[in-house]
């Protein structure tokens, strides 16, 4: 039997080498691989191709046979004056077995619709394939705010920690000054009610990283009840998306991101809608062939000697002209054109709407940065100032007063600087999806 604490061991290994540890661009992959969203936009391309072959197969030739075996419990009859002298003759017409079968074969010559259902379907399988790359555009945006959110929350966790414990060991000490007569007891109760305020920070903090860290493992796919480690720290990260900078420079093609490609697919669509519409006043040509045969037996066995077959086989073309609709095919007409029109203005739109986002993002993520590095020498200018109030203090040269407010400062001064730093990256996560470039062929 193994030792109990040896077998603890071991587990509490397993279970640490059993941790993922995730970089913000590992993240992003597992999501493209994992995330339920790309599941969803990858069985839409499938099911856009589906129905392509669905619309060609309308086209092809189109068999179906059938088959029908009868036995006739009461034939019918005719009743009549077979021979003119007013007496009414009945006549039994059929036998009591009866079989048929048949087969037909149809090939449609034109359909205007068939048409512009082949290349609707493509159309629907280019918005399949670009609502693909718009989801993984997406994700990849949504995965890095997530990842942002978590080391913010993360890190916060760990500053409020080390201000515990600072504030306790503070707490303490004038505790004792407080018992020596130094400080006074409100002074005392006054730090050690600092202490307590941090205490539920921390507590309500840790339970916001472990949401935060949750709501990033969903937008990847991953297990939410399944341990992961962040690599990435938020500094790094920070520096980087300052350093990137020159994104912000790169020249933007608003025709080229998947927002306008989406919407322009959109467009061909209205223009095969009003196509079709048109194509409505063409004929419909077809052409078929039946090939049937009949059975008839007094006999159960409709294959046997006294069974008579009848064969019967035809070709037949068929056409469909539409003559008169009274206005209504022109009115379809019309409300296709007025769709069309709609769509290209919502383009128009979305083109200049780009150009406008794309300006307001480079301009929010300069001031990010600029507001990051303020904010960061804020925070550097608050804990100068706390560490000198606490000099101070013991000194017996400063008020309690001053250190508790100097304290609350540098606690705001660092959640300001976090929040400018989640701002900083996150601007760059939506200036990257807007930069999603058309993929080359």
């Amino acid at each position: 039997m193994k030792h109990p604490l040896l077998t603890l061991s071991l587990l509490l290994t397993t279970v640490g080498f059993s941790q993922q540890k995730f970089t913000l661009q590992e993240a992003q992959q597992y999501a493209l691989d994992h995330a339920y969203g790309m599941e969803i936009a990858e069985l839409e391309i499938e099911r856009a191709k589906q129905i392509y072959r669905q619309n060609l197969a309308y086209g092809l030739p189109q068999a179906s046979a059938s088959g029908q075996y009868i036995y006739n419990v009461e034939l019918g009859a005719l009743v009549t004056d077979f021979n003119g002298d007013g007496t009414l003759d009945e006549l039994v017409f059929g036998t009591d077995y009866q079989a048929q079968g048949g087969l037909v074969v149809n090939q449609l010559i034109f359909d205007g619709s068939y048409v512009v259902g082949l290349m609707a379907a493509k159309v629907l399988k280019d918005g399949a394939a670009i609502g693909a790359e718009k989801t993984r555009s997406e994700m990849q945006r949504d995965v890095a705010k997530a990842y942002h959110l978590a080391l913010l929350s993360a890190e916060s966790v760990e500053i409020l920690k080390a201000n515990e414990g600072y504030l306790a060991n503070l707490a303490q000490e004038m505790q004792k000054m407080n018992a020596a007569g130094m400080v006074s007891k409100a002074d005392a109760d006054q730090m050690m009610l600092n202490y307590n305020n941090i205490k539920n920070a921390v507590r309500y903090s840790e339970g916001q990283a472990k949401v935060a860290k949750m709501l990033l493992k969903l937008q990847m796919g991953f297990p939410v009840e399944t341990p992961m480690q962040l690599a990435d720290d938020l500094e790094t990260l920070v520096v980087n998306a300052s350093s990137a900078s020159h994104l912000a420079g790169v020249s933007f093609d608003p025709t080229k991101t998947v927002d306008y490609r989406s919407m322009a697919n959109r467009v061909e669509g209205a223009k095969l809608q009003l196509l079709n519409k048109k194509l409505g006043y063409l004929p419909t040509l077809g052409v078929s062939y039946q090939n049937n045969i009949q059975y008839m037996s007094s006999e159960a066995n409709i294959f046997g000697d006294a069974a008579v077959d009848i064969p019967s086989s035809l070709v037949a073309g068929s056409i469909s002209v539409p003559l008169f609709t009274s206005g209504n095919g022109r009115a379809q007409v019309q409300e296709a054109k007025i769709q069309q029109h709609q769509a290209e203005i919502g383009l128009a739109q979305m083109e200049q709407a780009l150009i406008m986002q794309h300006a307001s993002t480079v301009n929010e993520y300069y001031r990010a940065i600029a507001d990051y590095l303020a904010q960061k020498e804020s925070a550097e200018l608050a804990q100068t100032i706390r560490n000198q109030r606490r000099r101070e203090y013991e000194e017996g040269v400063g008020s309690s007063t001053a250190l508790t407010q100097s304290e609350t400062q540098y606690q705001q001064a660092l959640q300001s600087m976090f929040l400018a730093a989640q701002t900083v990256l996150d601007q760059q996560a939506e200036l990257e999806y807007l930069m999603t470039q058309q993929p080359s062929k």
